[in-house]
């Protein structure tokens, strides 16, 4: 019994290792504060502007807050977009972009 239980808590371990992150931080550091989605995405490919993966929309809007505090230059701006993927012709495409009501 205690070999079934312990081979339930490792699968349930590595199953929360293995999930598929739904939102991605989009970070610019040197965009001005509040900068519209449009401003930013034209400022160069996202990808090249990745700043980490969450599985909430909520922990990547925090994430992109902490690190506009972090700045030491008083620029800097975010956002987040759901589901982003590689279409046929290798650019990065997100489902949704969400960018925070105040920075």
């Amino acid at each position: 019994m205690r070999s079934i239980m312990a081979f339930a808590a490792l699968l349930l371990t590595m199953t929360a290792c293995t999930q598929v992150p739904q939102w991605t931080l989009f970070y610019y550091p040197d965009a001005a504060p509040g900068a519209s989605a449009e401003t930013l995405i034209s400022q160069g490919e996202l990808d090249q502007h990745i700043s980490g993966y969450y599985q909430q929309l909520d922990q990547c809007l925090a994430k992109g807050a902490g690190m506009m505090k972090l700045s030491q230059t008083g620029r800097g701006s975010y956002l987040c977009g759901e589901r982003c993927q590689r279409n046929e012709a290798g650019e990065l495409e997100c489902q949704r972009l969400e960018i925070p009501v105040s920075q």
